[in-house]
């Protein structure tokens, strides 16, 4: 007997009697076990969650085997009415009468609500109001320059959109944070808005446009500061050599040509002596200047 006599044939027969195989099976009704994601949660106009629902629930559906297949009605998720309630806390049984499938057009019935047995829902009043923003960036020019602080924004306050009893924690909206350097022109950049934490925020807009102003910068030279020493012990007596330095900053010229020099603090800190009794020297300016030199980075006390 020879196999391959009318070899094609006899594949196209095989073929041909696996599909309709498989037109028969898979139109043949199935019930079946899944997890789908809750996508939708209905309420009462003007009401929102403030806690976040259950990610998913474990159903049961029933469906021809074609449908099963397919994978856009299981996407689509589940929806769960909650439009009976309230401002509360709510513990509810999920059922085929309150939870339904979002894609309503796929031929699969809901059968059951397998798990969890409750879920709870936190239902409060949506609400909005205007909030500051605050830029959350680090900005450092060039040799030569300075950022004439502070940094604006725009808008400088923006809608937040939310539950009532979250709203009320917030004062400020924090920028994404970012990391400018070797700054020496002025910079124009758009940052997106970190919402506040919590189940149900929003932010209209959700980005805010930062304007930062680079300048030349201007020396000024502060002669005869006095070295202020910190933590020393009462009981000892001491000098310390020098007792003054000579400190040159830098900054915004209109800001430089004010600055009084009581504004600046030349200090040590007694406990970091070293076995010489020399100790580093800090220098305390405002942020928007820069010590370019000191006349000494450290100063000896001496015990008398």
């Amino acid at each position: 007997m020879n196999l391959f006599k009318n070899f094609w044939l006899k594949i196209i027969a095989v073929i041909l009697g696996f599909l309709i195989w498989f037109h028969v099976v898979t139109e043949k009704e199935y019930s079946y076990e899944l997890r789908m994601p809750v996508t939708g949660i209905t309420l009462k106009d003007g009401l929102t969650l403030s806690k976040k629902p259950p990610d998913s629930l474990l159903v049961a559906v029933a469906a021809t085997g074609k449908q099963l297949l397919r994978k856009k009605w299981r996407q689509s998720g589940l929806r769960i009415d909650a439009g009976q309630f309230d401002v509360g806390r709510y513990e509810i049984s999920p059922t085929t009468a309150n939870t339904s499938l979002q894609d309503i057009t796929s031929h699969v019935s809901l059968v059951n609500i397998v798990l969890p047995v409750t879920i709870q829902l936190q239902i409060d009043e949506e609400t909005s109001t205007q909030i500051l923003v605050t830029p959350d960036v680090e900005v450092f020019a060039d040799e030569g320059f300075a950022v004439n602080h502070p940094v604006t924004t725009t808008p400088s306050q923006v809608e937040i959109i939310g539950p009532r009893s979250l709203l009320e924690r917030f004062q400020t909206v924090f920028t994404e944070q970012k990391k400018l350097t070797g700054l020496k022109n002025n910079v124009i950049i758009t940052l997106p808005l970190v919402p506040p934490a919590g189940y149900g925020i929003s932010l209209k807009p959700d980005s805010v446009t930062l304007s930062i102003k680079v300048i030349p910068v201007k020396t000024r030279v502060y002669e005869n500061l006095p070295v202020v020493v910190f933590n020393a012990p009462p009981d000892r007596a001491y000098l310390i050599e020098p007792a003054y330095i000579t400190v040159e900053l830098t900054g915004p010229p209109s800001d430089i040509d004010l600055l009084n020099r009581k504004a600046l603090t030349v200090s040590i800190d007694y406990k970091v002596l070293n076995r010489s009794g020399f100790a580093p020297v800090k220098i305390d300016c405002p942020s928007n200047f820069k010590v370019k030199k000191a006349s000494t980075d450290s100063v000896q006390v001496i015990l008398r």
